[in-house]
């Protein structure tokens, strides 16, 4: 038997359970579409970072006593050539002197005093992948041209960002469960609130000859016409929040710090939330429908 396609017309219509039902979707979508961006970008930037860290370091060459400064860079020179010639090492890059001073200024705030100092010259060298090599093995290396080498792995004091990265990510990934778990309880109260409404209709088209499975893909149907425009417009707004936040980011120098992400894919992974929700949606409407239906009995 086929039945009219406004049967729950009356409750949504009457009681605002549509209206209720887009805003509360809209919402829910929005706010999921911002934390699979966020876990999107962080994790992103949490695995760029700790592959950065881990593959990166940095040597430090001090001046000898009385060491002159051809002297030094001579010896920094020697010290390139053999970490060069190294199959470990990808590349090893000799940081210039300005460059250096550039970031003991932010200590010493004296040019005179900075000038007098006699600074260490430091090589920036990336380990090649699958490669491990210990602070013990670079001493070994440079040990024909420098006695005391320092080596800074750029991991050691960085763990606690990279896990505050992962939280965050951990965060989002909840948010996400949250937002499902709301949608299903949205559903779940409008179901209960549009059966009553249509309790007594429901009850003449069972007496007509109406299954419980045509009743709920009436309420199925119904819910997807207000569920997947929700989603859309939630989806949007969402997308444009997240447009903004990369252009504030971005004029602010705060881009830099998060790693390089294709935004055609962060769309894409957003694109994912309303799907889910609409579906999660409207399976639930069915399946609540059912088993209201199903107490009718």
């Amino acid at each position: 038997m086929s039945l009219p396609s406004n049967l729950f017309s009356t409750a949504f219509r009457e009681q605002r359970l549509g209206v209720m039902l887009s805003f509360l979707i809209g919402i829910m979508v929005y706010l999921g579409c911002l934390a699979m961006a966020a876990q999107a970008v962080l994790a992103r930037t949490s695995v760029a970072w700790g592959h950065d860290l881990q593959n990166r370091l940095t040597i430090e060459l001090p001046v000898q006593h009385n060491e002159s400064a051809e002297k030094s860079a001579e010896r920094a020179d020697k010290a390139l050539a053999l970490l060069s010639q190294r199959m470990e090492i990808a590349e090893a890059d000799l940081v210039a002197e300005s460059e250096t001073s550039r970031l003991l200024g932010d200590w010493i705030e004296d040019p005179a005093l900075l000038r007098s100092l006699a600074l260490p010259r430091l090589i920036d060298v990336e380990i090649a992948a699958d490669q491990k090599l210990t602070a013990d093995d670079f001493r070994r290396i440079l040990k024909p041209v420098a006695d005391a080498v320092q080596v800074h792995r750029h991991e050691q004091g960085m763990d606690q960002i990279l896990g505050f990265l992962k939280g965050l990510g951990y965060l989002a990934g909840l948010m996400l469960v949250l937002t499902g778990v709301a949608i299903i309880a949205i559903i779940g109260v409008i179901c209960r609130a549009a059966m009553a409404v249509q309790r007594d209709t429901i009850e003449l088209m069972h007496y007509m000859g109406a299954t419980d499975s045509v009743v709920a893909l009436q309420f199925q149907t119904y819910v997807r016409r207000l569920a997947v425009p929700s989603a859309g417009i939630g989806f949007l707004l969402a997308v444009v929040t997240v447009g903004f936040l990369a252009l504030m980011l971005g004029s602010l120098g705060g881009l830099s710090l998060v790693s390089p992400v294709s935004w055609v894919t962060v769309g894409g992974v957003m694109a994912l939330v309303p799907f889910m929700a609409s579906l999660l949606a409207i399976v639930t409407a069915r399946l609540s429908v059912q088993r209201l239906l199903r107490r009718l009995i």
